[in-house]
Formats: structure tokens, sequence, C-alpha cells
């Protein structure tokens, strides 16, 4: 396992901390997620691509939509979860 160091000012250090603490984990668990979000954001973009290759435009098109569909369902979730935090 790596560690990857992260350098921040006091302020983003606290909001850091404070979404943590509102979605009851650590900031390293925090971390762990976003990089899990985006690593599997760009695996999907490239099978949308490999798709795209392969002549099936319309069925990467609707791939596409899902993956942006569930993305904004899940940052709508986040920021009621952090409204009424």
């Amino acid at each position: 396992m790596k560690t990857i160091p992260y350098r921040c000012d006091d302020s983003r250090h606290k909001a850091l901390l404070g979404a943590a603490r509102s979605n009851g984990t650590s900031v390293q668990r925090l971390f762990d997620n976003f990089v899990t979000h985006v690593i599997t954001e760009r695996q999907a973009e490239a099978r949308f691509v490999a798709r795209q290759k392969r002549g099936n435009p319309a069925h990467g098109r609707r791939l596409l939509n899902a993956i942006r569909e569930r993305l904004a369902s899940r940052a709508k979730t986040q920021k009621t979860r952090d409204a009424m935090g």
C-alpha cells in the first residue's frame, strides 16, 4: 500500500474534517471514496470509448447518460446529506 501526502491550509483541513464527520467516516475514508469514484468514472469513460470504436455510438451514449444520471443522483444525495448535517 502506498502513502500519498496531501497538504492543505487550515480552513480546507477543517472543511475536510467536517465533511468526514458529517458522513460518519474518517478523512482517510473520504479520500478513499473520492479516489474510487474518480477511478470508476475513468474506467467507465474508457469502456464508453471502446464501445464507441466498435461502432455502436447509440449504445455508448445510453451508457454515458446512465452514468451521468447515477453521478447526478449521488451528488444530489450528498448535497441533501450535507444540508441535513
